[in-house]
């Protein structure tokens, strides 16, 4: 049987979710994916994503790719029909056929993460979607954040996994003010599990003179994970893109 890959474009709110990886005993967003693939092709499918995201982090425009045993005539008719088969949580935007050989994580060349800060209190609609920082100073945030930027090794601000390499490069972090919030933008090849909230996280307790801005040199010399602040809500964490 012959398959044809297509490269998929998914938004989601992960509040209610484990994250996007297939969990055991978990409700994952892949696994609500591959339960509507199934419930349209009538077939059992796996899908291969751009990058994982962490229980509660949302995505505006996360990549997968799946192998399907049909080319789809009318893209927007199947993108209709998925759609209604997922949860209201999940949405598939865009959906588009590529070369078999293309892999929607190995061929990301970046990944692209925001994080969210609100300069005033959250209210019951935007709660899910961002984080209320009092006293936060952004001149701090922003010098603190340079910090981050180049190859460097993040074993002090991630999960610990002694098998993973821990040197990651961040291309960039821009930071984006509006009446309303700040907008911290990651963009990196790669990023490990945790690492850019364990990173927000240490901006912010330095942004609130909780650390002092020498505490992210000693990270990085030392590795020591118990120095970094603690990590930032997943809530405020979006899945931005990818580039290919």
């Amino acid at each position: 049987m012959e398959v044809v890959r297509y490269l998929f474009e998914v938004s989601y709110d992960g509040s209610s979710y484990s994250g996007f990886q297939r969990q055991i005993n978990a409700n994952s967003i892949q696994s609500e994916i591959e339960k509507a693939l199934k419930n349209m092709t009538r077939q059992e499918l796996t899908i291969h994503s751009a990058g994982r995201t962490d229980k509660g982090v949302h995505a505006l425009a996360q990549t997968f790719h799946a192998d399907l045993p049909f080319e789809i005539e009318n893209i927007d008719i199947f993108i209709k029909g998925i759609n209604k088969r997922l949860p209201s949580d999940i949405i598939i935007n865009k959906i588009k056929k590529v070369d078999a050989k293309f892999h929607a994580r190995h061929n990301a060349k970046y990944r692209i993460y925001q994080y969210v800060i609100s300069k005033k209190p959250s209210n019951i609609y935007n709660q899910r979607f961002e984080v209320y920082i009092e006293n936060f100073d952004i001149e701090l945030a922003k010098l603190a954040a340079l910090k981050f930027i180049g190859v460097k090794d993040f074993a002090g601000f991630s999960k610990k996994n002694i098998e993973k390499d821990t040197i990651r490069s961040i291309k960039s972090i821009d930071i984006k003010e509006t009446k309303t919030h700040y907008i911290f933008t990651f963009k990196g090849v790669s990023f490990l599990r945790y690492m850019i909230r364990s990173i927000m996280g240490t901006i912010i307790e330095v942004a609130t003179n909780k650390k002092n801005i020498s505490i992210i040199d000693e990270i990085f010399e030392t590795n020591n994970r118990k120095l970094a602040g603690e990590t930032a809500d997943a809530k405020a964490l979006f899945f931005k893109k990818v580039i290919y």
